[in-house]
Parts: C-alpha cells; structure tokens; sequence
C-alpha cells in the first residue's frame, strides 16, 4: 500500500463528504492517515465533519455489548450526545449501565431498539460481529451511522459490504485500549484517553464514513487513525495479537512446571506479571482474534521463533558479547517504540 498517494484528494472528498470520490478508483482504501487535525479531518467550525460534536448533541446512540469497551464508550460519550441506548444479551450489563446513568435505555433481548438510532457501535467480540450485523439490519434506518470495535478489521470489513445496506454509512474501528479485564466492571469513562483509534474505511461507502466519527472519539480522548483494513491486521498481528499468544503459552509452561516447582507461587515476581498479563483477558475475545486474524499472526510467530533460537544459540555457547547485545538492542527498541509520541496509550491490548 502507497502510504502517500492521493492524500489532497482523500482529503477534499472527505471535506465534501463524497464517498465515492473519497475511495480509491482501484477499489483500495485510502491512505494510512492520521484524522485528527488533518486536511479535511474537520470542518469549517473546528469540531470535525458532519457538524463536529454540535451534530452529535442532536443525536441518539446505540451501543451492541456493554462489557468494557461498550460500557467505557457510553460512560464518556452520554454528555456528548442527545440519548444513549445500551444493549447486551446480559441483563445485569444492561442494568450496571442503566444504575451508573451511563445509558437512558436499555435491551438484553432482540435488537429492535437500533431503530430509534442516529449511530451504532457494535461492540462484541469479533466472532460475533457477523451475527449482530445480520441481526440489526432490519432495523437499520437509511443513513444511520454504523462501526463497531472488533480487533480484526479485514473480515468484519467483508462481512459489512455483505450484510450493510449501502445507504448505511459503515466504517470498521479497533480502540487500542483494551485490558486484560472484561465485563461491565471493567467500565472506566476514562479507558480512550490518549489512546489510539483506528478507523478502516472501505468501499462502498469510503472515507465520509470514517469522518463523521471522529468528533465523537475524539471527544471520548481518542486519537484517530484511518488504515487500510489489511494494514490494520498485519500491524496489529505483531503488536496485539502476538503478545497474546506468547502470554499464553508463557502461563502454561509455568502450568507443566507447577507439580515440580513448589515454590512457584511464592517467587512469582514482576516479570511473569507483566509477560501474561494480556493472558487474563477475555478468552471469547482470544478465541476469536487468533483465529480471524492467524494468516496474519503466523508469519510472525514463526520470527518469534528464530529469535529464540537466536537468543537460545548464544546462551548455549556461552557467548557473553552476543547475549549483550541481543538484550541491549531489543532494549533499546523497546526504549524507542514507547517513546514515541505517536503511539497508543500505554495499557493498548
């Protein structure tokens, strides 16, 4: 993907809210592009296209799975907006928004209530995605505004242009703010701030999509960033899902080790803390990541091996020149991608 071709026009469709001219004549998506602050990232008033955050007052949310990320995202966005309405196959989910005033209504039945909706979020696991597309169709008004939240955007961006009505402006989103907690108790109004947000917009509907959002994010902490689908999945492989399958398989060699180590509780420290921590989180959320995005997480995990067997190489030999300077580089790389100030927040899944 050309990261720099046709920026000034990505960027004047958007301003113009033209879909069509806004997508890539060969059927790509646009330009890996910061939105906030950008050239036609906001409008003539500051606060961002359609009608900035003034557009947002007048209208009503709908918001599909209340666990951590949907419950964070209504808890910081119900002053932004007119009305908010929560769903989630959980009852006590519902009721735990309804008790904080994050939401003015609530269903865990069908999902009738998104036709009283200006803007939806689906906020479930990737997996699931599908379904709730197919499920809220019927009571999509034309024009609504449609996202969602998955981890992997490639299918659910398929799955969109299969189940979306094309008068439904639809644009795939990863908040990069997950942690290894879930459920509605894990709610934290706070959860966004200074965190990435990536938007994918794609055919049919282009980058107009992706732009009426980012008043709203923004307004949640956010910092926006449009990619392409596929980039957003390679990228996030490494940086996401990869920690995930190394967190894993970290706690469960300690599980083999436990009968021989009685000892392990005790001296359990730091280190093993921080490296599995991700391995807490929701396993329907892992499940479900792994598996939709593993054509892009296989390539890595097998650079991830040669690095072992690099490491594991000069340990073996007892090579004290070459262990430091593997410790040191990755130090210092690590040192250098934490620094940089464009990155997601600190606690990102």
């Amino acid at each position: 993907m050309d990261g720099g071709s046709r920026p000034a026009e990505v960027a004047e469709a958007v301003a113009a809210g033209d879909p069509a001219a806004a997508t890539d004549p060969a059927g790509g998506s646009p330009p890996v592009h910061a939105a906030p602050g950008g050239p036609g990232a906001r409008g003539a008033g500051g606060d961002g296209e359609p009608g900035g955050l003034a557009a947002w007052r007048r209208r009503t949310l709908a918001v599909v799975g209340l666990g951590q990320i949907g419950g964070s995202l209504v808890a910081a966005v119900r002053s932004r907006v007119r009305r908010v309405i929560g769903i989630d196959r959980d009852p006590a989910a519902v009721e735990h928004a309804l008790r904080a005033g994050h939401i003015d209504a609530g269903s865990s039945g069908d999902l009738g209530p998104v036709a009283e909706a200006d803007a939806v979020v689906i906020a479930v696991p990737v997996g699931a995605i599908p379904d709730v597309l197919a499920a809220a169709r019927p009571h999509l008004r034309p024009g609504v505004l449609l996202t969602d939240t998955g981890s992997v955007k490639a299918p659910v961006m398929r799955a969109a242009q299969r189940l979306v009505p094309p008068d439904v402006p639809f644009v795939g989103g990863h908040p990069m703010a997950g942690t290894e907690r879930w459920g509605p108790a894990a709610t934290d109004a706070d959860l966004f701030r200074g965190h990435t947000w990536v938007l994918t917009p794609a055919p049919p509907w282009g980058p107009a999509a992706a732009a009426a959002w980012v008043p709203l994010l923004e307004a949640a902490g956010a910092r926006v960033l449009c990619m392409d689908p596929r980039e957003h999945d390679r990228h996030v492989a490494l940086t996401s899902h990869l920690p995930l399958v190394v967190a894993a398989a970290l706690a469960a060699t300690a599980r083999r080790g436990a009968g021989d180590l009685p000892h392990l509780r005790r001296l359990v420290a730091g280190g093993f803390r921080d490296t599995t921590r991700v391995a807490a989180g929701n396993p329907e959320v892992g499940r479900d990541m792994l598996r939709a995005n593993w054509d892009q997480v296989a390539p890595w995990l097998a650079a991830l091996r040669d690095e072992l067997d690099r490491l594991a190489d000069a340990a073996a030999r007892g090579d004290d020149a070459a262990l430091y300077r593997y410790l040191d580089d990755a130090r210092r790389f690590r040192a250098a991608v934490l620094a940089d100030p464009s990155r997601t927040g600190s606690s990102g899944r």
